[in-house]
Parts: structure tokens; C-alpha cells; sequence
């Protein structure tokens, strides 16, 4: 199993699409937005084994860890 870098977009806080990378910069790993009172995760870089897993990795990582640390809102 080889694992990649997959962008991930998100949209209202949910992964909706994986891109692959083939370099990243370790300088830009999370990119967040805050409208009104909401904050909002725009993409986020994961490593992965196909697009679906990095989507499926991108939102557990949000929910279940980053969500909380970032202050987002469901």
C-alpha cells in the first residue's frame, strides 16, 4: 500500500473532493476561513491510498480531532 498527499476541499466543514499532489509545502498544510461567528476548514492536505480514502480521512480528521481545536461549528 503506498500512500499519497491528496488537497482535499471542503464545503460547510464536509470533504467534498480529493486532488493529488505530486510536492507539497509543509508550510501550507490547512487552509481555514471564518465568516460571521463560523469558522470553516477550506482544504486540508492528507496522506492517503486513493482519492476516497483521502476524502474519508480528511473528514474524520476534522470531526473527530481538528473541529474541536479550530472551534468549528457542525
Amino acid at each position: 500500500m503506498i500512500l499519497r498527499e491528496y488537497k482535499v476541499s471542503f464545503k460547510n466543514n464536509k470533504a467534498i473532493e480529493a486532488d493529488s499532489l505530486n510536492g507539497m509545502s509543509y508550510h501550507n498544510l490547512i487552509k481555514c476561513s471564518k465568516k460571521g461567528a463560523r469558522r470553516f476548514v477550506n482544504w486540508l492536505v492528507v496522506f492517503a491510498t486513493d482519492e476516497n480514502d483521502a476524502i474519508k480521512n480528511a473528514d474524520e480528521m476534522v470531526h473527530d480531532y481538528l473541529g474541536s481545536h479550530l472551534g468549528l461549528t457542525a
